[in-house]
């Protein structure tokens, strides 16, 4: 795994674009880093009105929190693979020029959508702990959890990037399939809650496992929300998924990283 091994070998480099890509996300910003918890708490607050409020179509306690932690997980699926899928192009004077690990520039992006995650995670696991007593012996393993959340989804970030690179309409195609990506995965309901799902449980399967943001989005809300691991199959899913992500993120990488200067 020498792709990721340069994150150590460039430490130094690594650590300048990272705060390169932190200093442009909140140029002139007001709030900074704050702005992480603007998009999620909107969403919270449309969808509770809609579903706990307005519909009443899921009657889960606490629906807000409930709501916020899958949101973390994936608000920082969406906005890294949105970001790092134009990472190599808009560097594409910088790629062309110098002979660096180009790499870093993807996993760039992912630590900078760490650091809003991170602010959000403190934010929710603060307000978890406070309101659902339940949670406090099992918040470690969200914790836990999101450790091969963050290996998936480098390994996502540095193949939408060299796909990019090779194929333009890439970078289309992920905006066009998150938002129906998003209303797939179970973020503002449960799949037992919704209607008759026990009469197809094909779907039901293929709703769950073939979509690989639900079993971590999983792994990391029953014991930040509910106060309960996770089930095992989720559990072992989570981790299969970070090693293949991380496979085939390099395996892409070192396929097309002699084309890139040509290709940009």
């Amino acid at each position: 795994m020498a792709v990721y091994a340069d994150l150590f070998r460039y430490r130094e480099l690594y650590r300048n674009l990272f705060r390169r890509e932190l200093r442009v996300k909140y140029r002139g910003s007001l709030l900074g880093v704050a702005w992480s918890l603007v998009n999620p708490l909107v969403l919270v607050a449309v969808y509770t009105l809609v579903f706990s409020v307005l519909w009443r179509a899921f009657s889960i306690p606490h629906y807000p929190l409930f709501v916020l932690s899958g949101l973390l997980v994936w608000v920082f699926f969406q906005s890294t693979l949105l970001t790092a899928s134009g990472s190599l192009i808009s560097h594409a004077n910088l790629v062309k020029q110098v002979r660096f690990p180009r790499q870093l520039l993807p996993l760039a992006v992912v630590g900078t959508n760490l650091v809003s995650v991170a602010v959000m995670l403190v934010v929710v696991l603060a307000l978890n702990l406070a309101v659902i007593p339940e949670t406090r012996s099992t918040f470690w393993a969200a914790l836990l959890f999101m450790v091969p959340v963050i290996a998936l989804v480098s390994g996502l970030a540095i193949i939408v990037a060299s796909a990019t690179v090779v194929f333009r309409d890439v970078e289309h195609l992920v905006a066009t399939v998150l938002l129906p990506w998003f209303f797939l995965t179970p973020i503002f309901y449960t799949f037992e809650q919704l209607p008759k799902i026990d009469k197809h449980p094909v779907l039901a399967d293929l709703l769950h496992y073939g979509n690989f943001v639900t079993p971590p989005l999983i792994a990391v809300r029953d014991p930040l929300f509910f106060g309960e691991l996770p089930p095992v199959g989720d559990a072992v899913y989570t981790v299969v998924a970070a090693l293949v992500a991380l496979a085939l993120g390099a395996a892409v990488y070192q396929r097309v990283d002699d084309q890139l200067a040509a290709a940009l």
